[in-house]
């Protein structure tokens, strides 16, 4: 089995509660979310390409574990490619955490792309005056179209 390992860098933008990472790899986004990080990526074609494989470390160097249980498949339209997402749940707050992605072949061989990072970050005092605005928000939709909008 062929591995290869292909860095990319990665801009982190921080937008309310999500973390959004940019890279010009595979991988093309990363949300944090309710204990949970949104793994994305597409690819512009799969020639030969079988699936994929999402690896997870708490550390740049450290051991990466396989964390999908069976092989992501590829697209059915080897030519256009596809767009990917898996949901990590196995993770803590406060913790910084490596992925990489691999790329599996038909004839065994494989790329990996990464590693990239990811800090999942605790709600703290912005998640809860973000989920007020959003309350009000909600309180005023709700009110404007019940008294606004009677039939």
């Amino acid at each position: 089995m062929k591995i290869s390992h292909n860095p990319h860098r990665l801009r982190l933008y921080f937008i309310g509660l999500l973390l959004i990472g940019v890279t010009s790899g595979l991988i093309s986004r990363l949300i944090f979310r309710d204990a949970q990080v949104r793994v994305e990526w597409t690819t512009a074609s799969e020639l030969n390409t079988a699936g994929f494989n999402l690896y997870r470390s708490d550390s740049e160097e450290g051991d990466f574990t396989k964390i999908n249980l069976h092989l992501i498949p590829a697209s059915t339209d080897p030519l256009t490619g596809g767009r990917y997402r898996y949901i990590d749940r196995q993770v803590k707050a406060g913790v910084t955490y490596y992925y990489q992605l691999e790329e599996v072949e038909y004839d065994g061989s494989s790329s990996r792309y990464g590693p990239i990072v990811v800090q999942a970050a605790s709600e703290g005092k912005w998640g809860l005056i973000l989920s007020g605005v959003l309350a009000v928000l909600g309180f005023m939709g709700l009110i404007y179209t019940r008294f606004y909008h009677r039939s």
